[in-house]
C-alpha cells in the first residue's frame, strides 16, 4: 500500500478556540520549573540556559548507575493556554512535566498493555547502546519509536528495558495496544478537502494510528483516489484529498503555522514519495 508522506508534524484543528495567554513569562514558568525540580531527591542540579529562557539543564541521580542529564524545555506547557487558565491547572502542568522528567531514572514497570509503537523526530545515538530508545527509521528526519504510556508521560524504551522480552513481542503487543485506542478514534472533518484524526483521550498517541491498515482503509474510504498525510505535531494526525488543487499549498501552510507556534512541533520536511507501510 502507497501513501504520500507529506510532512511529520501533528495537526491541531485551527478552528478550535484558544484561551487568553498565560500572565506569566516563558522564563518566569521556566523559574517555576527549576525550583519544583530542585525538591527531588534524584535531582542533582539545574541550571538555566542563558540562551534559551524555556530550557532547563538537569542532572539526574540513577541509583548508584552513571548520573543521567538531559534538557527540560517547559515551551510545550506555555504553548498550551487552556492548561495555564488558572493556577489549579497551571500547577498540574508544571506537576505533570516534572514527573515525565523524573521516570527517566524512575522506570516504571514494563506492561504490555502499555506499550506502544509510535512516529516521533529521529533522535541520533548507537543503536548498539542497550540505553538507546528502540527506533525504526520511517521517513525525513521522523522515525518509529517504542514507547511505554505512563500517566505523567509515553517514555522511550531501551533495549535496556525489555528484560527477557523480545523487541518482536513488544511490537505485536504495541499493535494490539493501537487498534484498541483506536476505539476512541475521532474524526473531524475540517472542509471537502480535508480530515483531522485525534485520539480524545490521550492525544500524544493520535500518530500511531498511521502505522495500521484500519487506519488506511478509512482514509481509502472518504479519498479514494489518494490522500496526503500530514503530521504537524504530536497529537493529531490529518489528511488532505490530493485531488485538491490546493492540496500541497494548504500543507504547506499548517506546517508553517506549526512551526511558528512551536508546541508539539516535530518537523518541517515533506517528502512527496515517501510510503507508508501498515505494519510495525
Amino acid at each position: 500500500m502507497f501513501k504520500t508522506l507529506l510532512s511529520k508534524i501533528g495537526l491541531r484543528s485551527e478552528a478550535r478556540p484558544i484561551s487568553a495567554a498565560p500572565t506569566e513569562t516563558l522564563a518566569q514558568l521556566r523559574d517555576s520549573v527549576a525550583a519544583r525540580l530542585r525538591r527531588e531527591p534524584e535531582v542533582e542540579e539545574v541550571a538555566i540556559d542563558p540562551g534559551n529562557p524555556a530550557v532547563l539543564r538537569v542532572r539526574l541521580a540513577n541509583g548508584g548507575s552513571e548520573a543521567v542529564t538531559g534538557t527540560v524545555d517547559v515551551t510545550n506547557v506555555y504553548g498550551r493556554p487552556y492548561r495555564l487558565r488558572n493556577d489549579l491547572d497551571r500547577e498540574a502542568a508544571i506537576e505533570n512535566l516534572v514527573q515525565s522528567v523524573l521516570v527517566t531514572v524512575r522506570r516504571p514497570e514494563l506492561d504490555l498493555q502499555h506499550v506502544f509503537a509510535n512516529i516521533r523526530f529521529r533522535q541520533a545515538g548507537n543503536e548498539q547502546d542497550a540505553a538507546t530508545p528502540l527506533a525504526e527509521e520511517l521517513a525525513g528526519d521522523v522515525a518509529i519509536v517504542l514507547q511505554l504510556d505512563t500517566p505523567q508521560s509515553l517514555v522511550g524504551l531501551a533495549r535496556a528495558d525489555l528484560g527477557e522480552r523480545s523487541v518482536a513481542e513488544i511490537r505485536q503487543a504495541a499493535q494490539r495496544n493501537i487498534l484498541r485506542e483506536m476505539s476512541k478514534l475521532q474524526e473531524e472533518r475540517v472542509n471537502d478537502h480535508m480530515i483531522a484524526y485525534r485520539i480524545d483521550d490521550n492525544p500524544p498517541l493520535t500518530p500511531a494510528i498511521v502505522l495500521t491498515d484500519e487506519f488506511w482503509a478509512m482514509v481509502d474510504q472518504n479519498f479514494p483516489d489518494g490522500a496526503l498525510l500530514i503530521l504537524r505535531q504530536r497529537d493529531e494526525v490529518a489528511v488532505i484529498d490530493r485531488k485538491s488543487p490546493s492540496a500541497l499549498i494548504t500543507a504547506r501552510q499548517l506546517i508553517d503555522m506549526a512551526k511558528h507556534r512551536g508546541v508539539d512541533f516535530l518537523s518541517d520536511r515533506i517528502s512527496k514519495d515517501a510510503t507508508v507501510g501498515s505494519s510495525l
